[in-house]
């Protein structure tokens, strides 16, 4: 069993990438994505749907589980991370059974998205959530998403989506974000992604 301050290191690897990648809003506006294509990591954590024509990265087999989705100023990224999974077994239990008998605001991945607000805000003090967390559905596992705002690195304001996946042996952490003047546009392909996620396909 790993401690607490493992856990919380795991985290904390999970956020500062994010932080560091934030961008200003000088970018030419993103356009509407039109189609979309099917990513698989690897080690097959995780399969999600991403729009076509951004660029696509991802790792996993020999490293890091993740994926990146860019596309002028907007950015999907999905990182997994075992620490993550085991804060939701110790907020549960270590039963997924909780998932369904208890309340939404109390289920394990409740408790673990509410952990990583906690690490946005220390590591970024213009983060700002907007409203509740709501809950995805998806057929990776229980799952909770944010609407969140926070400061360009170099000026300007950005929108996203902070999203938290337990899936059946890692915790998977996805963050949509674009300027603001993009959000409009590109707020209901950051949703079909976050709808999108299943279990992979272990690449041999």
């Amino acid at each position: 069993m790993k401690t607490d301050s493992t856990c919380t290191v795991g985290l904390m690897i999970l956020v500062a990438p994010w932080v560091l990648a934030m961008a200003g809003c000088g970018s030419p506006p993103v356009p509407s994505p039109t189609a979309f294509g099917n990513f698989n990591s690897k080690d097959g954590t995780f399969q999600c749907e991403y729009p076509e024509d951004w660029e696509a990265k991802g790792g996993g087999r020999k490293g890091p589980t993740w994926a990146k989705f860019t596309h002028g100023s907007a950015e999907i990224k999905v990182t997994a991370d075992v620490a993550g999974s085991v804060l939701g077994d110790i907020a549960g239990g270590g039963s997924r059974i909780e998932d369904v008998e208890l309340p939404p605001e109390l289920q394990p991945v409740a408790k673990v998205h509410e952990f990583g607000k906690n690490q946005a805000e220390e590591s970024d003090r213009s983060y700002t959530e907007v409203g509740e967390p709501q809950v995805v559905d998806n057929r990776l596992g229980p799952s909770r998403y944010s609407e969140f705002t926070t400061s360009g690195t170099f000026g300007g304001s950005i929108r996203g989506y902070r999203a938290t996946i337990l899936a059946r042996d890692k915790r998977v952490v996805v963050y949509c974000t674009c300027s603001d003047s993009d959000w409009t546009t590109l707020q209901p392909a950051f949703v079909q992604v976050l709808t999108s996620f299943k279990r992979g396909r272990e690449e041999l």
